[in-house]
């Protein structure tokens, strides 16, 4: 005889880039188990990965190519949330000199935010000539094609602008990205000024994130620290 299965409750949870409507279910002991085990090997590859396919598993999406960083991070918080949880428990390090102690800290997701959420994706570069770029923010697919060696390289950075640029505009013309060479596009980047490049860098330090802020007493020195969390990394601490 077949035994019983629960129901699954469905819950609306909006795409924060787009703010389509999706439907998501919590996530089962099975999908639980693997993120648990990507967690515990402190691998950010195939952490990366398993949120990847809970992800997947849980909403109504049939692909992860087109949504934004911010939106992964930000569907993963929201599904942990309904599966085991709005509390978060996490250990942060004390920044006092010579103390280093850890105390628990407890998040209510509610609480978190995206930060950066409407940021100007316009990016002008030289107002005499009126040129400058429109950037896209950057996929967790391109990420991924890149290993984190890389990603913290000038070469890995380049690689993230280029593969970011939506189109290059002027005075007269704006330029389809999607139509000119990978070559031209880093030919572009690099006859940039010291200044103009830096313009590019920021928008990609300020691009939306997951965001928590609040403050805790160390329970070893007792000195009130500030907690900053930003990114889905932060908050696996």
């Amino acid at each position: 005889m077949a035994l019983p299965k629960m129901n699954v409750p469905q819950y609306k949870i909006e795409l924060p880039s787009t703010g389509e409507q999706i439907n998501m279910r919590p996530y089962l002991v099975k999908e639980e188990k693997v993120l648990m085990i990507a967690l515990e090997s402190n691998d950010p590859v195939q952490i990366s990965e398993a949120v990847r396919n809970i992800i997947m598993s849980c909403y109504s999406i049939n692909s992860l190519d087109d949504l934004t960083v911010f939106d992964i991070e930000y569907l993963f918080l929201m599904l942990r949330a309904k599966s085991v949880g709005e509390k978060m428990n996490l250990q942060i390090k004390c920044v006092e000199e010579g103390c280093g102690g850890l105390s628990p800290i407890t998040i209510d997701v509610a609480d978190v935010e995206i930060i950066n959420k409407n940021q100007d994706r316009n990016i002008m570069l030289d107002k005499k000539s009126g040129i400058g770029v429109v950037l896209n923010y950057p996929s967790l697919e391109m990420i991924a094609n890149l290993d984190a060696e890389k990603l913290n390289s000038s070469e890995g950075m380049m690689d993230v602008i280029v593969e970011s640029i939506d189109s290059i505009f002027d005075n007269d013309n704006v330029y389809d990205a999607s139509v000119e060479t990978k070559e031209e596009l880093n030919s572009f980047i690099d006859n940039l000024n010291g200044e103009q490049y830096r313009k590019i860098i920021e928008f990609f330090r300020e691009v939306p994130a997951v965001y928590y802020k609040s403050d805790y007493d160390c329970i070893k020195c007792g000195k009130n620290n500030d907690v900053e969390l930003r990114g889905l990394n932060s908050f696996f601490t």
